[in-house]
């Protein structure tokens, strides 16, 4: 079965969305010199042939789990996919990567403090049967995080939290633009204070309505990471040279041999090798680029994001 392919007027509908996952059809409407109708039935294509979501992201500066691991999994006697899989059911690992080559997946994962991180590796991580060695890099600073792309059928979302801000969050999760009537119905209280309180979170930044898009209906047939070396002396301006790319969802200093981590996705392979090419190589001070292909996503969570 073919995956689905969004037109132009799909894409500027998206690119609407994404500068306000709220916006009213009828404004998107005006926009785009279309009718409201229009816009609405393709909101709603959008959505149902998983191409497109609207949902609650929220703000990783914001939450308890302010330490970001990027760990490289190696996998001896048992088969990838299932060790994936069992990684995946860590509750504070928030990615896992099938990726091409040695080692075989690379995990993301959000923690409290170091204790915490010495417990997910030792405790959980390391008790997975097949996980033979994985090496580490702590995330020293998030220039930029976003879940612009990703495998919708892959995407999941926090535990809900038991306040109201948080049941607000869940519902806003499951459809970013529902209204604030209909969450008020289904938490049994009154439309005012859901709207002051959704007000609140948007404008304290403690969460976004954002747009996640399937990446292969809107052509990005790859999936890539890299880690870069560069000279110490140049690592900030690395990273401000990074960070202003757009083609980049994730830019982060980190710990260990390479001193940046970055993710982003590619048409194809000529485009990939455009990006190294064009865009990693120049940093400035660069030393070198590893680069490595995801070939399957396995457990991505399109709820956390950095907001600036």
């Amino acid at each position: 079965m073919s995956t689905p392919q969004p037109d132009s007027l799909d894409r500027r509908i998206i690119d609407q969305l994404r500068q306000d996952g709220r916006k009213p059809a009828k404004y998107i409407a005006a926009e785009l010199g279309v009718s409201e109708v229009t816009i609405t039935a393709r909101i709603r294509a959008l959505g149902e042939n998983r191409i497109m979501r609207v949902l609650a992201q929220r703000n990783m500066s914001r939450l308890n789990q302010r330490i970001a691991c990027f760990i490289e999994v190696s996998v001896r006697n048992r088969s990838i996919d299932d060790v994936a899989w069992d990684l995946a059911r860590i509750d504070a690992i928030a990615g896992v990567n099938i990726t091409v080559g040695s080692p075989e997946i690379l995990v993301y994962a959000f923690v409290e403090n170091n204790l915490e991180v010495l417990s997910l590796l030792q405790h959980e991580i390391g008790r997975v049967p097949g996980v033979d060695r994985i090496e580490v890099h702590i995330a020293l600073d998030i220039r930029t995080y976003r879940s612009d792309y990703g495998d919708l059928a892959s995407g999941a979302v926090g535990a809900p939290g038991d306040d109201v801000d948080d049941r607000i969050i869940a519902l806003l999760q499951e459809d970013g633009r529902q209204s604030t009537r209909e969450i008020a119905r289904k938490l049994d209280m009154p439309a005012s204070t859901v709207r002051e309180r959704m007000n609140r979170l948007l404008q304290t930044k403690a969460i976004r309505i954002g747009v996640i898009c399937d990446a292969r209906s809107m052509g990005l047939e790859l999936a890539c990471c890299a880690y870069i070396s560069v000279e110490a002396a140049r690592i900030e301006d690395a990273l401000q040279h990074l960070s202003h790319l757009d083609e980049l969802g994730q830019v982060c200093l980190i710990s260990g041999r390479y001193n940046i981590f970055v993710l982003f996705g590619a048409r194809h392979m000529n485009h990939l090798v455009a990006v190294v090419k064009s865009h990693l190589e120049t940093a400035p001070g660069m030393i070198e680029v590893r680069v490595r292909l995801v070939s399957a996503t396995v457990k991505h969570r399109v709820d956390l994001i950095s907001i600036v």
